[in-house]
C-alpha cells in the first residue's frame, strides 16, 4: 500500500497480499485501520476483529456474515476468513463503514481509500 507517498507492506512482514473472493477484495485489515488513525483487536475465543476509528466501532466475527457496526447488526457479503493464518476481511465495508470512500482501478487492480 502506498501511504502519504510512501510504499509499505499491507501487512508488515508477513508479505500478505490482498485477496479476491466473490469480487470482494480481502485483505489483512489492521495496518489499513492503524494507518488511518485506528485500532484493530482480534478476540481468539470469539473468533471476532473490533475495529475502533474515532466514533465508529465494527465487529466482525470469522465465518460469519453478520456484524455489528456501532451497535447496530448489519451483513457484509463475504465473511471474514483466516487464510494462511492471516485474519482476512472485507475491504469496502469495512473502510465504508469508518467513513472513508474506497475507489477500485481495473487496470491498475489497484485500490484507493480517501476521506
Amino acid at each position: 500500500m502506498i501511504v502519504g507517498g510512501v510504499q509499505k507492506e499491507i501487512d508488515p512482514g508477513k508479505g500478505t497480499c490482498p485477496l479476491i473472493s466473490n469480487n470482494r477484495t480481502l485483505v489483512p485489515i489492521r495496518a489499513i485501520v492503524e494507518e488511518l488513525g485506528g485500532s484493530v483487536a482480534w478476540n481468539n475465543a470469539d473468533q471476532k476483529i473490533s475495529v475502533l476509528l474515532g466514533t465508529k466501532a465494527i465487529e466482525l466475527w470469522i465465518g460469519n456474515k453478520t456484524t455489528n457496526v456501532n451497535g447496530i447488526e448489519k451483513m457484509t457479503d463475504v465473511a471474514p476468513q483466516i487464510i494462511n493464518e492471516r485474519t482476512m476481511v472485507p475491504l469496502r465495508y469495512v473502510i465504508d463503514n469508518l467513513g472513508f470512500n474506497v475507489s477500485w482501478d481495473e487496470v491498475s487492480k489497484k485500490v484507493t481509500i480517501t476521506h
